[in-house]
């Protein structure tokens, strides 16, 4: 039902195209590298995301991206999933004007939130729904770094991972200092932001609070955007490992303008045929992690809870009248319990690490559908029941993942992951039996790699495994689907994938790069088909499908004042076999995954208090969504955007100014095609704009 309220809108083929894209695309990388960082402490950053404990980056035989504090500083990127939009193999789409994309890591098109895992300092923050990453509630400020691995987390972390796996590890206090920052942006679309943050520790005592207020009328009619974020943690250091209490609150409420047709798009491309659509969200969360050193090994356990609350009114606009209204009203929460042990050990003359672990997940749901007529305005005259879903999920999981360190650097990891899930979901509304279903199923996961060095500079790695995903409630559930268009509730089969990766890495300072090619092969897909016209929009597990590419990424610290970075992304997303509805879909491209997609851009260094920083991103055609017949009479075209971002340091008063989409490229990032195939809908993307900031920093 998430397509029926999504658009985009068709770009213009520009002269920009044919010369600023082939000037910036450089044979360069997911990052630049900071030319004031030593090259010591870059060869040795440490990542977490892999086993859950601290490790080298080039141990690990798999290719992994760290996106650092200062980088982040650096580029031109405003907000966190412009960020990751840079780096190879990761693609963005908006569907709402939110600052919240959906992220798509190799490739999955419209399910790329639920095939990339994304985690806040370790623990999960996808939903068991169809809704999106709340990005736009954690500061770029508080970010210490963001580690990102690809086509890797599934035996670690379970469900969700076939694409990859972002974590994003927020920063400490530092020690005995008291530091902070005020700051107040504001720009294009009436847009205002205050935010700040706070330091204060002492020697084994440390207190970080970050927070955020912003409002913008946005880009296009009926768009407003109101939000709160406020996140926090207390970390205690003692003699042999340390605790943490980590918290954030929410607060959002986003109005809705849904898509523009082909003709409104030409004609008012700010427009929105549904003025009265908004949605909220809400939530909570709080996580409690302890850590401890032993003689025998490191001890590590968290316990986390979040709840989150969203409202969201839909009118049917066509029938303006009795019953023409939707209000969504939903509420969820999960327990997480992750304890963990590692033991490094030496046996037959090599250094073995054993990471042995326990996933233990508790999640609760329900939904309530009200209809009512539009005599009062908006949710207060929706009093009519349509349905009441409730949904529970268990999940209990143990893994292992051991990596062993052979004579002349050969590094060899496995591991392997076994999970039990429970899936129960009724609506209490319809007292059909089809309206109730319930699930257990047995899962596993496992990989296999090994990385070689060649040489003081290269290194090749190589690596398999098979990963899973669990369907979200949302998927399972199918409002119109039974024999009297009643609801029908049938919890789909898990999806399983094999993955297989070959890389070689390039590490020799100041040039950085990696090339990977990749495939994966996926049985039980879930996904939305509309071929089938019998199907009434319902998410189905669907025949076998594939996805195979290559990344190629690199950067290079030029000079003292200059860094550059580029990379370039090939996908081909297809279904291996099947037909729905009598169509034939074997060989055909998968929607919404581009073929060719690039970044590149750099950071120069004006004069010590001054940066300049330039990024440019190419997302080449795509199938539109909903086009698995791949009949459609056109494609999504491609496109090209430029920003650029200007800082300076003025004492400790730091000033910038940022553009976005410096070109005024008119284009979309989500399109669906009409029923016919002649045509399509789509949700248009911001025009050039510009934000200034001003933010005071003391210590």
């Amino acid at each position: 039902m998430i397509n029926l309220h999504i658009q985009a809108e068709q770009a213009d083929t520009v002269i920009l195209r044919k010369f600023i894209l082939p000037f910036f695309v450089i044979p360069a990388s997911a990052w630049a590298v900071g030319a004031n960082d030593q090259p010591k402490n870059q060869l040795e950053e440490v990542v977490v995301t892999a086993t859950r404990f601290s490790q080298r980056a080039g141990d690990l035989p798999i290719g992994v991206s760290i996106v650092s504090a200062q980088q982040i500083k650096d580029s031109a990127a405003s907000t966190l999933p412009e960020l990751l939009q840079q780096l190879a193999g990761i693609h963005t789409r908006n569907v709402d004007g939110s600052p919240d994309p959906q992220i798509d890591m190799r490739g999955f098109g419209i399910t790329g939130n639920q095939n990339t895992l994304v985690l806040l300092d370790g623990q999960r923050i996808n939903e068991n729904e169809l809704v999106g990453i709340r990005w736009s509630s954690i500061p770029l400020d508080s970010i210490e770094r963001i580690e990102v691995l690809r086509s890797s987390g599934a035996v670690t972390y379970g469900t969700g991972a076939t694409g990859g796996v972002i974590n994003i590890v927020t920063r400490a206090a530092a020690p005995g200092r008291v530091s902070g920052t005020g700051g107040l942006s504001f720009g294009s679309y009436s847009g205002t932001e205050f935010n700040g943050t706070l330091n204060a520790a002492a020697k084994n005592f440390g207190l970080a609070l970050s927070g955020n207020a912003l409002q913008t009328d946005n880009y296009r009619v009926n768009n407003a955007l109101r939000q709160m974020n406020l996140q926090g943690d207390l970390r205690y250091q003692f003699t042999n490992g340390r605790a943490l209490l980590k918290f954030g609150l929410d607060d959002q409420k986003l109005e809705l303008p849904a898509t523009r047709t082909e003709a409104q798009l030409r004609s008012d491309r700010k427009g929105t045929s549904t003025p009265r659509d908004f949605t909220t969200r809400d939530g909570a969360f709080v996580t409690l992690r302890g850590e401890h050193t032993t003689r025998f090994g490191e001890l590590a356990a968290d316990l986390s809870f979040r709840d989150n609350h969203r409202t969201a009114l839909f009118d049917d606009y066509s029938i303006d009248s009795f019953n023409s209204k939707t209000f969504v009203d939903s509420r969820s929460h999960v327990w997480l319990f992750n304890p963990r042990m590692k033991l490094p050990f030496q046996a037959f003359g090599m250094n073995h690490d054993l990471v042995l672990g326990a996933n233990l997940e508790w999640w609760n749901y329900g939904a309530q559908r009200l209809t009512g007529a539009e005599t009062i305005p908006g949710p207060a005259s929706a009093s009519i029941l349509q349905t009441d879903v409730v949904a529970t999920q268990q999940n209990r999981a143990v893994y292992l993942q051991h990596a062993i360190t052979l004579p002349r650097g050969t590094v060899v990891t496995f591991g392997g992951r076994l999970q039990w899930v429970d899936n129960k979901a009724n609506d209490r509304f319809n007292p059909a039996p089809q309206a109730r279903d319930r699930q257990s199923r047995t899962v596993y996961a496992y990989d296999a790699a090994v990385r070689q060095p060649l040489g003081p500079a290269f290194s090749f790695y190589g690596k398999f495994g098979r990963s899973f995903r669990i369907a979200t409630v949302d998927e399972n559930y199918n409002q119109f689907g039974g024999p009297s268009f009643d609801s029908v509730v049938s919890i789909l089969e898990p999806q399983t994938a094999h993955t297989g990766e070959v890389g070689l890495d390039y590490q020799k300072e100041p040039v950085r790069a990696r090339l990977a090619f990749y495939q994966i092969n996926l049985n039980n897909e879930i996904g939305f088909m509309n071929v089938d016209p019998f199907r009434f929009f319902a998410n189905t597990n669907l025949p076998p499908t594939r996805r195979r590419g290559a990344e190629l990424e690199g950067s290079w610290a030029v000079t003292s004042k200059i860094d550059i970075f580029g990379n370039y992304t090939y996908s081909d997303a297809r279904f291996r076999e099947g037909s729905f509805g009598g169509v034939d879909i074997s060989g055909n491209i998968i929607p919404l995954v581009p073929r060719h997609s690039a970044s590149a851009g750099g950071t120069f260094r004006l004069a010590p208090t001054t940066r300049f920083a330039a990024t440019m991103n190419y997302v080449g055609e795509q199938v539109l969504d909903n086009d698995q017949a791949n009949t459609a009479s056109r494609r999504m075209p491609d496109y090209v955007t430029v920003d650029l971002k200007v800082t300076h340091q003025l004492r400790k008063l730091l000033l910038s100014m940022a553009v976005n989409n410096l070109f005024d490229e008119k284009y979309f990032s989500y399109a669906i095609r009409n029923a016919a195939g002649t045509s399509f809908s789509a949700l248009p993307a911001r025009e050039r704009n510009v934000w200034f900031t001003m933010k005071y920093q003391f210590n």
